[in-house]
């Protein structure tokens, strides 16, 4: 099971700085990009995410997966 901050901030750590700068505001942190990925699945606040429903919902949502990679919207 996964929470929602597991590993964003790991993902966010290999942003480098000067895209980091780059990022939308309501990406620009790493609890911000957890909250956002996190209100994709519906979940409640202390809810988990079983590995293969967090597979499948990044994998068939664009913007989810988006927030789990290291580029910043172009």
């Amino acid at each position: 099971m996964l929470n929602k901050y597991v590993d964003i901030m790991a993902i966010f750590k290999i942003i480098p700085k000067e895209k980091q700068e780059k990022l939308p505001s309501d990406e620009n942190t790493p609890e911000k990009r957890a909250e956002k990925l996190w209100s994709f699945f519906g979940k409640g606040e202390n809810e988990r995410v079983a590995e293969g429903e967090f597979i499948k919902g990044v994998m068939d949502n664009d913007d989810a997966l988006r927030l789990i990679q290291c580029e910043p919207t172009k």
